[in-house]
C-alpha cells in the first residue's frame, strides 16, 4: 500500500539563533581570543565565526560568497 503525504501530520520544530546561541553563551566567556600571527590584529573573535556559522546553516546558504552578502 502507498504511503500517503500529509502535511500537516507532522510538525517541524527547527530552533531559531537565540535558541541555539542560549548554550554556548556561558562557554563563550571561558574561550580564550585568537592571537594574530603577523603584525596586523585579527579583526573576528570566536564568538562572530560562532554566530555566523550558526546563521549560516539555518539560514541555508547556497555559498560562502552569499552569506557576505547578506551580512
Amino acid at each position: 500500500m502507498p504511503k500517503h503525504f500529509y502535511p500537516n501530520s507532522r510538525r517541524f520544530d527547527t530552533p531559531s539563533f537565540a535558541e541555539l546561541l542560549k548554550p554556548l553563551q556561558a562557554i563563550l566567556m571561558t574561550v580564550s581570543p585568537f592571537k594574530s600571527r603577523g603584525n596586523k590584529p585579527l579583526e573576528v573573535t570566536f564568538e562572530h565565526m560562532l554566530k555566523s556559522l550558526i546563521f549560516f546553516h539555518l539560514e541555508e546558504h547556497t555559498s560562502g560568497r552569499h552569506l557576505l552578502q547578506i551580512l
